[in-house]
């Protein structure tokens, strides 16, 4: 096999058109920060290094974990094909979980966090394919990565803003992650009831932390759009193509953070509002591109 092809069946092993997602998440919860106190570049670089480390981390151990289903079930994939050894593959998560905790550890808090995100990174790989309850670990990697920005990036007490994002990550990951389970079970099919109430969900929680200061959670609507008409049309394109739909549910992601951060811009004491408003949009289409090289799946 060449070279070119062996970098991409790794680019596929760590899912690369999820990493911009990851960044932006994480980015979300330095942006947060920057409310209480202008925040340090190399601290918000470091969480989001470390996010992404924990990620790549995630992604290798689930395949070394899973590597005699997927010789079964996903024979496509690199360790099925013995493209690499399943040791090199525990050999890097291990040395990305390293590093991830190490480059969270200027702060206390943030290594904290760091430690739990790999501790659910662990309770997943090891659960994921005899419970269901497993979506909630999974959720709470997603969860617990603006957190983990925020912490990295400020000393104050968490406020509920860096919470309701988190809990709007949550609740669409665990969604995203019922639908996914389409993708290998074709006669799998979450109700339709399901399907249109967790993006509201979603859309609500990320508007709650704003309605204080609007009054009117009408003037808040337009904010959510772009994250609502996406993933309605990703679960519309579900039942033709559950693989379309779970991709496009994968890189809108960015679109929670950006629900929240459009009105975040307009905050009195938001010290970057060009990046609280561009990041997501980008992270999206970078995400969105990264697609047509590797899957996100």
């Amino acid at each position: 096999m060449s070279q070119a092809s062996k970098w991409t069946a790794l680019l596929a092993t760590i899912r690369t058109p999820n990493i911009p997602s990851v960044a932006c998440n994480v980015l979300t919860g330095s942006i947060l920060a920057s409310i209480a106190a202008p925040i340090q570049t190399s601290q918000a670089i470091s969480a989001i290094a470390s996010g992404i480390l924990l990620y790549l981390a995630g992604n290798l151990l689930n395949d070394w974990h899973d590597r005699d289903w997927d010789a079964l079930h996903r024979p496509e994939r690199a360790l099925p094909q013995k493209i690499f050894q399943p040791s090199s593959y525990l050999t890097l998560a291990i040395a990305c979980s390293l590093a991830g905790l190490a480059t969270a550890a200027a702060n206390p808090r943030s290594l904290a966090i760091a430690a739990i995100i790999l501790g659910l990174v662990l309770i997943y790989t090891k659960s994921h394919k005899s419970s269901a309850l497993a979506i909630l670990p999974m959720g709470l990697c997603r969860a617990f990565l603006p957190m983990l920005g925020y912490f990295a990036c400020s000393d104050q007490l968490v406020t509920p803003s860096p919470i309701l994002i988190a809990a709007a990550l949550l609740i669409h990951t665990c969604g995203l992650s019922l639908v996914a389970r389409s993708e290998s079970k074709p006669d799998h099919h979450p109700c339709r009831m399901f399907l249109f109430a967790y993006p509201l969900a979603v859309a609500i929680t990320c508007l709650a932390a704003h309605i204080s200061n609007t009054h009117s959670i009408i003037h808040l609507w337009p904010a959510a759009l772009p994250y609502l008409l996406w993933t309605f049309l990703a679960l519309f394109l579900l039942r033709r193509s559950a693989f379309t739909g779970v991709s496009m549910l994968l890189a809108g992601i960015p679109l929670v953070d950006w629900t929240y951060l459009i009105p975040f811009a307009k905050h009195p004491d938001a010290s970057l509002p060009w990046l609280a408003l561009c990041a997501p949009p980008i992270a999206f289409i970078l995400g969105k591109s990264l697609q047509k090289i590797v899957p996100a799946t």
